[in-house]
């Protein structure tokens, strides 16, 4: 399968208006059946199988009982994203003054109905009541099974000790044991805004795996260590290769900057180092997603987090280049710092790191990137200069 075809299934989620957008959330949500057929002992072809029904969302309901995800001790699961993660509270932003004067304006109508604002904000009730099952309570905002997948397959054997995670899978539970996979299944609605969307008033979103898991926050247990810089590799690389996707239908003067940006952080990591010398949209599409996967499996410690976090701090000439565009050396400004961010949280976590200096000057470059009065490449730059002296002043360890 083309690997462009492969993502418009799966990632994309911007096709508006009656039965495509239905069709799209269908698509971001569930997995496809595909229709088998079978070949006759002289090798002539039969006529197809009847196509396998999908299976049935099940509701959330089905997941919150005391003995399943309700519970307590490592059963909690339900009771950690219903009173702390905001996911849930998706559908309720949807009724507010501001989405509501963004609807108006875009002429949508009710933005609690728009399939253009649910397909993100409360993807179970653009669904048709044929997916789901008898008696299910459709849920509202971000659900279990917007993540996870229908269930009506899975639900009932999957926490049994005797089945293994395949067999979980291959039954339509969704894959997110691995950061790349995890990164599929969030991007489509925490990267790309539409343009239109965006023209209204909705606030540009920008993807980065690692601090958005630590905010959700885990209702789950990763194993293992250093697993920050994994995260946020692994995600910024899938970020790039969804702009590029975009940017092979669409132009957009605004997302070629963001993609400009993401290109050039990620050439300074180990496995970014492969990205081709192109402005070829697809082949940067195909190419990051390889280092998304290769960043997905790739260890860290503390030698490689601060070697990386020392040559980002060290990049000031990059933003006294006048040959870039002030647009683009903003775009270089904002990805940088979540990168020194993600970085220096790994090192403080898994090394016990400490260093007020580090911490006001990531503070100051941080509003710095933000600009209030607008992006200054000298200040900034400024400001990076003070992050890297205030890693050469910290104790060696």
């Amino acid at each position: 399968m083309p690997l462009g075809d492969f993502h418009k299934r799966q990632f994309s989620r911007f096709s508006f208006g009656g039965i495509s957008a239905i069709r799209l959330v269908v698509d971001i949500i569930t997995r496809i059946f595909l229709v088998s057929v079978a070949v006759a002992a002289s090798g002539s072809i039969r006529a197809a199988e009847p196509r396998i029904a999908a299976p049935h969302f099940v509701g959330s309901q089905s997941c919150k009982s005391s003995s399943c995800h309700g519970g307590g001790s490592d059963k909690g699961q339900s009771v950690i994203w219903d009173k702390k993660d905001k996911h849930v509270k998706a559908h309720e932003i949807l009724g507010d003054e501001r989405s509501r004067r963004m609807a108006e304006s875009m002429g949508i109508g009710d933005p609690l109905k728009s399939a253009r604002c649910t397909i993100c904000h409360s993807p179970m009730e653009a669904l048709p009541a044929s997916r789901f099952a008898p008696k299910t309570k459709i849920d509202r905002g971000v659900s279990c099974e917007s993540c996870h997948g229908p269930a009506e397959k899975w639900l009932l054997f999957h926490t049994r000790k005797d089945v293994s995670h395949d067999q979980r899978v291959a039954a339509g539970l969704r894959e997110a044991g691995d950061f790349y996979h995890r990164s599929n299944m969030c991007i489509a609605c925490h990267h790309v805004v539409d343009p239109g969307l965006i023209a209204a008033g909705h606030p540009e979103l920008f993807f980065e795996l690692d601090r958005q898991m630590a905010e959700e926050p885990p209702h789950w247990k990763d194993e293992g260590t250093w697993l920050g810089p994994r995260a946020w590799l692994t995600g910024q690389a899938a970020g790039l290769r969804e702009i590029s996707w975009r940017l092979t239908s669409a132009p957009d003067a605004a997302l070629v900057s963001r993609w400009k940006a993401l290109v050039w952080l990620l050439r300074q990591t180990e496995a970014g180092a492969s990205l081709p010398n192109t402005d070829d949209f697809a082949a940067m599409q195909a190419a990051s997603d390889r280092v998304a996967r290769a960043a997905s499996r790739q260890d860290w410690g503390k030698d490689s987090a601060m070697r990386l976090l020392k040559n980002y701090a060290g990049i000031t000439a990059d933003f006294r280049d006048g040959k870039v565009e002030p647009a683009d050396l903003r775009r270089r400004g904002e990805v940088l710092v979540l990168a020194i961010d993600r970085l220096w949280s790994a090192l403080k976590t898994e090394s016990k790191l400490e260093s007020e200096n580090f911490d006001k000057a990531l503070k100051i470059l941080t509003d710095e990137s933000k600009g209030q009065g607008g992006f200054d490449a000298v200040r900034f730059s400024g400001a990076l200069q003070s992050v890297e002296a205030a890693l050469e002043l910290m104790p060696k360890r």
